[in-house]
């Protein structure tokens, strides 16, 4: 159960690290998933830095029990009432491979840039499980603009919801933009296997580089609040719409 204090650093920052909550055995079992999925689809030979996976929960059944063992339970107490569950029809499996010695410099939030899109495939909150021990920088990071989501917020208001849309942005970076708004700094999240790291669909984020691992591995999940895609133009411009909890405590 989340804290008082955990949800309102949820509340100002735009993500929270939940530590120790999926258990060993299970996570053995994701090792092992997640090697036999990279196993029959290696990445390219010489590939250094990220390397996705996105497929349908059916082929990933493990990584679907494990959100459904704990993971939706604590995304579900940022958005009480309202139920939450995965927004599309695909888990991810992150991975960096070493050799990319890279600190970005600046962030994006997903849902754009998708061939063919009228509007932004949009969410509620994006969830992941950690594979491996992150508690330092260097070893293939989520990075983070903590409170980004106020300011994407504060942009969509300003010029409206459909902002990112347009080439300049290049996939959701409003970093990109003309006359960008003031992010501050970014940072990596630290944390170590087992940890579930929540994060604010709006809050802008990025890659960074592994010098550490062979291979950097993380599961994430896409969650929307019940009636998002119903909502979605709100959500954009009222950040704490679908977050009834984390709204008392801001």
């Amino acid at each position: 159960m989340l804290s008082s204090d955990e949800i309102e650093a949820f509340g100002s920052d735009g993500y929270l690290v939940v530590p120790g909550v999926v258990p060993e055995p299970l996570l053995a079992e994701l090792d092992d998933e997640v090697a036999a999925l990279v196993a029959a689809a290696p990445p390219p030979e010489g590939k250094t830095g990220f390397h996705h996976y996105f497929e349908h929960p059916s082929e990933l059944p493990v990584a679907e029990r494990a959100l459904r063992g704990g993971v939706l339970d604590l995304a579900g107490e940022l958005v009480a009432p309202l139920a939450i569950d995965l927004a599309f029809d695909h888990i991810q499996v992150a991975t960096s491979i070493y050799g990319w010695d890279h600190q970005p410099g600046g962030g994006h939030i997903d849902g754009y840039g998708l061939p063919g899109q009228t509007e932004p495939a949009t969410f509620t909150m994006l969830a992941g499980i950690y594979l491996d021990d992150e508690s330092e920088p260097g070893r293939g990071n989520l990075w983070v603009w903590p409170g980004s989501h106020r300011v994407h917020e504060e942009l969509f208001r300003e010029r409206g919801t459909d902002a990112l849309m347009d080439d300049a942005s290049m996939g959701g970076h409003a970093c990109l933009l003309p006359d960008a708004p003031e992010f501050g700094p970014g940072r990596p999240v630290l944390a170590r296997r087992g940890d579930v790291v929540l994060a604010h669909y709006m809050l802008a984020h990025n890659q960074s580089g592994n010098m550490w691992s062979p291979l950097r591995r993380i599961v994430y999940y896409r969650l929307a609040a019940e009636g998002h895609r119903e909502r979605w133009r709100e959500t954009s411009t009222d950040a704490l719409l679908e977050y009834a909890p984390v709204r008392e405590l801001s």
